[in-house]
């Protein structure tokens, strides 16, 4: 089926299920998917790949048995909660830790102990979950996961077409494993690195990292600014993110606030009350119009509005916003998998980097007092951008589940 020939209330119907899977954990593996897509809860990202493949997926072929789930709901809850804590700590507290274990590990041998222990977290719990009815095709947009259904497949128990979706613009030794059908990337650089590691050419796809559908629509601007109350002031949209301590969230937002061009502040709070508090306390006394939002289902709205992006170069964030071809302000990227984002977006010229608090203010201005730039960089975003990825891999998954596809070479 075409998805093209899908009406909107249909299509948010399939959205609405596609949502429903991950909060049902229970339940998508008692259905036994054809297809499952493998996610985690660190961060949105991995999530909103998955989802963004399930869709297209769908829509590919509604009767396909497809199930996305939160990996880490097959670990150990206390090594989970162990493993969630001492990542979120390190990248908001002690971002050097984090930096020195992801460097450390970049180019880790696969045998070693290290990579061993990673591939077999939550083995037996997610093996005796899918054993009785294996799936068909396995895809998996968090590393772990990939290293595991490698684990399983090398062993003999598990038969299965493996897919690895790539969420950031880096090549890490996490996501590379030897029972691998096929990799999706998000740029030729990634590609090219992965084949300089002795990775088949053909089992490479540069596809782009895959996102929602929307950010690639049309939006109705001028409605979406009446609708927020603002005028046709350049807009910059802030998202902080749940990573940047709270004493430099408000630093950034009076950073922006205070830029001498006029403009309108976008503030996407997320879900935590301390940060609205934080943007609603600040709007009060601002000098130039702020809109502040709590948790949003319509960033690629936001984004269409926008004429700049301040954010920490999370992998999907990063795709939205080059699909919206919406230049980037990078501030206190995570280190690692983010500052190779960050490094990506400035090498194509579609992003800045502030690396200080102190250097937010003055980018802005810049580029707002030189809106010729601007263009420039949004020319750029559009070009290193790729909508299409998330239907690039729907097709791949539907004919290795028809059996039109089969394993790529070993």
């Amino acid at each position: 089926m075409d998805p093209a020939s899908w009406d909107a209330p249909q299509t948010a119907l399939l959205a609405e299920w596609v949502n429903w899977l991950p909060n049902h954990h229970e339940a998508t593996v008692a259905m036994h998917p054809e297809v499952m897509i493998l996610a985690a809860r660190y961060g949105d990202g991995h999530l909103r790949a998955a989802k963004a493949i399930a869709l297209q997926s769908l829509l590919l072929n509604p009767d396909l048995k497809l199930g996305i789930l939160d990996y880490y709901r097959f670990v150990n809850p206390r090594l989970d909660r162990t493993i969630r804590w001492a990542y979120l700590n390190s990248v908001k507290f002690a971002p050097s830790v984090w930096r020195w274990f992801y460097t450390t590990t970049q180019k880790i041998d696969p045998l070693s102990g290290t990579q061993q222990f990673l591939n077999h977290i939550g083995i037996h719990r997610f093996f005796e979950a899918i054993s009785l009815s294996p799936p068909k095709v396995i895809v998996s947009t968090y590393p772990t996961a990939a290293g595991v259904v490698s684990t399983l497949v090398e062993a003999g128990k598990l038969s299965v077409v493996n897919y690895v979706v790539m969420t950031d613009y880096s090549v890490h030794s996490q996501w590379i494993h030897p029972a691998v059908d096929m990799y999706f990337v998000g740029s030729e650089d990634m590609r090219a690195e992965l084949i300089e590691r002795g990775i088949g050419a053909d089992k490479v796809v540069m596809s782009g990292i895959p996102v929602d559908d929307r950010f690639h629509q049309q939006v109705d601007v001028a409605a979406v600014r009446e609708q927020l109350g603002i005028d046709d002031r350049p807009v910059v949209l802030f998202m902080g993110g749940s990573y940047m301590p709270i004493t430099e969230y408000a630093s950034i937002l009076e950073a922006i606030d205070q830029v001498t061009v006029s403009h309108t502040t976008i503030v996407i709070a997320g879900r935590e009350p301390e940060r609205h508090q934080v943007a609603r306390r600040y709007r009060e006394s601002a000098k130039n119009p702020m809109v502040v939002l709590d948790y949003v289902d319509n960033v690629h709205e936001l984004m269409a509005v926008s004429d700049l992006l301040v954010s920490k170069a999370g992998g999907l964030t990063t795709t939205e916003s080059l699909c919206r071809g919406l230049p980037v302000v990078i501030y206190r990227p995570i280190p690692g998998q983010e500052d190779a984002n960050a490094d990506f977006l400035v090498r194509h010229g579609a992003g800045r980097r502030a690396r200080t608090e102190a250097e937010v203010g003055p980018i802005i201005t810049y580029l707002l007092e030189n809106p010729w730039e601007l263009r420039a960089m949004s020319r750029q975003a559009r070009q290193l951008g790729h909508p299409e990825a998330a239907s690039i891999i729907a097709r791949m998954v539907n004919e290795s589940w028809s059996g039109r596809r089969a394993h790529a070479p070993a």
